[in-house]
C-alpha cells in the first residue's frame, strides 16, 4: 500500500503553476494586473515567440519595497487584502498572492524594482523558484520583471504550448481587452521587436479602441450610460455594419475587471437578433459596475469568472436596455470600400448586396427530403432567390405587385395584408413621430427589379425591397399572432404527410403549437398528419416543408419564444416580394412608408441591412474626384 507523502515546496509551486499560469498569456494577464494595481500610468509589455523565450513587463507603478521583495515571491503573500472580509470591498484586479511564486516556479524571472521613497533600486533573478541573484542596482521607479524559458522545468507543459503564432495572438487579445478597460493607462505592445501599438492613456475608451482595432469598428459604435438599481452600464455597442464571425471582439468588463460571462454574454447577443445577420457575434466593449459587495470574484485562479447577488433581476434589465438601445439608434447599413484594406464583414456575406451587385441562385427543381428540411435560417439566407417551379404554380403565376396584395389580386396574400393599418396617401406626410432616418427621402429609380435608389442630402439609400417587405410582413404577422389573428384558409382536399415514429409523436404532443401558427393539423392513421387549413400566405410545397422544419424545431429550441420568432420570420420569409419582382414608383414609396413604420426598419428578420447607406465623398472617390 502506497504512503501518504507531504510534498516538498517546489513540487507545490509547480503543481499550483499549473493553475495561475496556463500559457504565456495568463502571465501576461497576472503581471500587467500587478501593474495596474501598482497605480501605473505607463505599462510596456514586450513578448518574443509567443512568450514562450520572453515576456518583459514595465511600469512606473509604486515598487515593491527592499524589505518585501523576498515575500512577493511567497505563496499567498498579497499587499491587496489582509482577511477575508476584504474580498466584500475588494477595489483591486489581483489578491491571491499567487501570481509571481506560480510564475517563477516555471521560468527564469528576473526583477528590478523601486518605490519613490528608495534611494536605490534592487535586483533578484530566481530559477525555477529559487533566488539566484539579489542586489542593489540603479533603477526607475516603478518595477520591471522579465520572465524567459517559460516552462523550462517542465517539458510536458512546454510541449503543449501552441505555436509562437497562436500564443502571440492569444496574448494580443488578452492585451487588447486590459488596454481598453483602462484607457488612462498608456499601454505599449512590443511583439518581437516591433511596436504593434501605444495608446494615448488620456482616458478616452474610443480613442483606445480607435487605436488598437482602427476607424472601421470605432466609427460604428454606439455610446451607452445607464444607471439602474443594480448596476450600471457604461461602453460602446456595435451597431449592425460591425459584427464578426466569432467572439473575440466581445469585451466584458465588472468594475473595470476583464471577465468572461457566459451568461451576460448571452444576454447581450440575444439583443442583436435580427439586428446583425444569424451565426454572427456583435462587438461591443461594455463595462459594469456594482457593489463589490455583491460581486464574487474569487471563482477561479484566473479571476476571469465572477457570480453576483441579483444576477436574473440585472440578466433581464441589461437585455431590456440593450435592445433598447439598438432599436432606438440609427441602424442603416453603411456601404464598404473593400479597397480601404481588411474588411470587418464575412468576405462571402452578402458580398453582392455590398457591391451592388447582384447574383441570381440556381433555381432548384425538386424539393428533396434533404431540401425540404434544410436549416430555416439557409432557406432565407439570399432572397434574391427565385421559388421553385411548383412553388410559384401555387403562389405566383404574374408578377407580384403591391397594388394587387393589397387590392385582392393575389388571393394567397389578400387577407395577410388586408388589415394593415397603413395609409398612403398620409402615412409618409402625417406620421406625428417620424423616424428622422427617414425624414427627406427623395425617390430616384429602381435597379436590378430589387434594390429601390433614394438620396437624401449627400447620401445614397439603397433599399432591398424583399428584405424590407419582408420586416413589415414579420411584425404584421407577429402582431397578428400575439393577437391570435392569423387568417387560415381551409383546403378543399387536406394535405396527407407520412412521418416517422418520432416525427409523428412529436406532432401529437405540439398540435397547438402548429396551430397557432395557422396550420389545422390532425392525426391521420398511425403514421400520417393531415393538414386541414393554411395560413394564407402559404401553398402546398412549402407548408409541408414547413411543417417539417417546425417539427426539427421543436427539438432543438430552448423555449417556446425561438420557435415563434424563427417560424413566423419565414412565414414573413416566403410571402414577402422577392427580387426580380416588379414594383411601380407608387408602390415602392409605399414601401419605404411601411417600412419607416416599423419598430425595427433596418434589418429583416434574418439580420439582413434593409438599407445601405452610400456618401457623396465616397461615390466621388470611386469616380476619382476625391484621392
Amino acid at each position: 500500500m502506497a504512503k501518504i507523502n507531504i510534498l516538498d515546496d517546489s513540487t507545490i509551486n509547480k503543481i499550483a503553476a499549473g493553475e495561475v499560469v496556463e500559457r504565456p498569456s495568463s502571465i501576461i494577464k497576472e503581471l500587467v494586473e500587478n501593474s495596474i494595481d501598482a497605480g501605473s500610468s505607463y505599462i510596456s509589455i514586450e513578448i518574443e515567440n509567443g512568450g514562450k523565450d520572453l515576456i518583459r513587463i514595465v511600469d512606473n507603478g509604486s515598487g515593491i519595497d527592499k524589505d518585501d521583495v523576498n515575500k512577493a515571491f511567497l505563496r499567498h503573500a498579497t499587499s491587496k487584502i489582509n482577511t477575508v472580509e476584504d474580498l466584500s470591498s475588494l477595489e483591486s484586479l489581483g489578491f491571491r498572492g499567487e501570481a509571481l511564486a506560480s510564475i517563477s516556479a516555471v521560468s527564469k524571472l528576473e526583477m528590478l524594482t523601486k518605490t519613490e521613497e528608495a534611494l536605490i533600486g534592487l535586483r533578484i533573478v530566481l530559477d525555477g523558484g529559487k533566488i539566484r541573484e539579489k542586489e542593489a542596482t540603479s533603477a526607475n521607479r516603478g518595477t520591471q520583471i522579465s520572465v524567459r524559458d517559460l516552462f523550462f522545468n517542465t517539458p510536458a507543459r512546454r510541449k503543449f504550448l501552441k505555436s509562437n503564432q497562436a500564443e502571440a495572438q492569444a496574448i494580443t487579445d488578452i492585451v487588447n481587452k486590459i488596454a481598453i478597460g483602462n484607457p488612462s493607462i498608456k499601454i505599449k505592445y512590443i511583439n518581437n521587436s516591433k511596436t504593434i501599438y501605444e495608446t494615448l492613456g488620456d482616458g478616452s475608451i474610443i480613442n483606445a479602441i480607435r487605436m488598437i482595432y482602427g476607424r472601421d469598428i470605432s466609427e460604428n459604435l454606439i455610446e451607452i450610460d445607464y444607471r439602474s438599481k443594480y448596476f450600471s452600464i457604461s461602453g460602446y455597442l456595435g451597431n449592425n455594419n460591425i459584427y464578426r464571425g466569432n467572439r473575440n471582439h466581445q469585451h466584458l468588463y465588472i468594475n473595470g475587471r476583464y471577465i468572461k460571462s457566459p451568461n451576460i454574454s448571452k444576454k447581450i447577443n440575444d439583443a442583436y437578433k435580427a439586428i446583425i445577420p444569424i451565426n454572427k457575434y456583435p462587438i461591443y466593449f461594455v463595462n459594469i459596475s456594482v457593489d463589490p459587495a455583491k460581486v464574487d470574484v474569487n471563482i477561479h485562479p484566473s479571476k476571469l469568472e465572477v457570480k453576483f447577488d441579483q444576477e436574473e433581476e440585472i440578466l433581464n434589465e441589461l437585455s431590456d436596455f440593450v435592445r433598447g438601445i439598438l432599436l432606438k439608434s440609427s441602424l442603416v447599413g453603411r456601404y464598404k470600400d473593400n479597397s480601404r484594406g481588411k474588411d470587418l464583414y464575412n468576405k462571402n456575406s452578402f458580398a453582392g448586396f455590398n457591391s451592388f451587385s447582384y447574383s441570381p441562385k440556381e433555381v432548384e427543381n425538386n424539393l428533396t427530403s434533404t431540401a425540404i428540411r434544410e436549416d430555416v435560417s439557409n432557406s432565407c439566407s439570399n432572397q434574391n432567390t427565385n421559388e421553385s417551379p411548383r412553388v410559384q404554380a401555387d403562389m405566383i403565376q404574374t408578377p407580384i405587385r403591391l397594388s394587387d396584395i393589397n387590392n385582392g389580386g393575389i388571393q394567397d396574400k389578400k387577407e395577410v395584408d388586408s388589415k394593415m393599418e397603413y395609409q398612403q396617401s398620409s402615412f409618409i406626410e402625417e406620421s406625428p413621430d417620424r423616424n428622422p432616418d427617414f425624414i427627406g427621402l427623395k425617390f430616384i429609380g429602381i435597379i436590378f427589379d430589387t434594390y429601390i435608389i433614394f438620396s437624401k442630402n449627400d447620401d445614397m439609400i439603397m433599399l432591398d425591397q424583399h428584405a424590407a417587405h419582408e420586416r413589415i410582413r414579420f411584425e404584421m404577422y407577429m402582431s397578428k399572432y400575439k393577437a391570435n389573428d392569423i387568417s387560415v384558409q381551409m383546403l378543399i382536399d387536406p394535405i396527407i404527410m407520412d412521418l416517422d415514429a418520432n416525427d409523428m409523436d412529436t406532432v401529437r404532443k405540439n398540435i397547438d403549437v402548429f396551430s397557432s401558427f395557422g396550420f389545422l393539423v390532425e392525426e391521420f392513421g398511425h403514421r400520417s398528419i393531415s393538414i386541414r387549413g393554411l395560413p394564407n400566405t402559404f401553398g402546398e410545397p412549402e407548408s409541408k416543408r414547413f411543417i417539417y422544419e417546425l417539427i426539427d424545431g421543436l427539438g432543438k429550441i430552448d423555449n417556446i419564444y425561438d420557435t415563434k420568432y424563427d417560424e413566423i420570420a419565414e412565414i414573413a420569409c416566403k410571402s414577402a416580394i422577392k427580387g426580380n419582382d416588379k414594383i411601380s414608383i407608387e408602390e415602392a414609396k409605399h414601401l419605404i412608408g411601411q417600412l419607416e413604420e416599423c419598430s425595427n426598419p433596418y434589418t429583416c428578420p434574418h439580420g439582413r441591412p434593409t438599407m445601405v447607406k452610400m456618401t457623396r465623398y465616397e461615390i466621388e472617390k470611386l469616380f476619382k474626384r476625391r484621392m
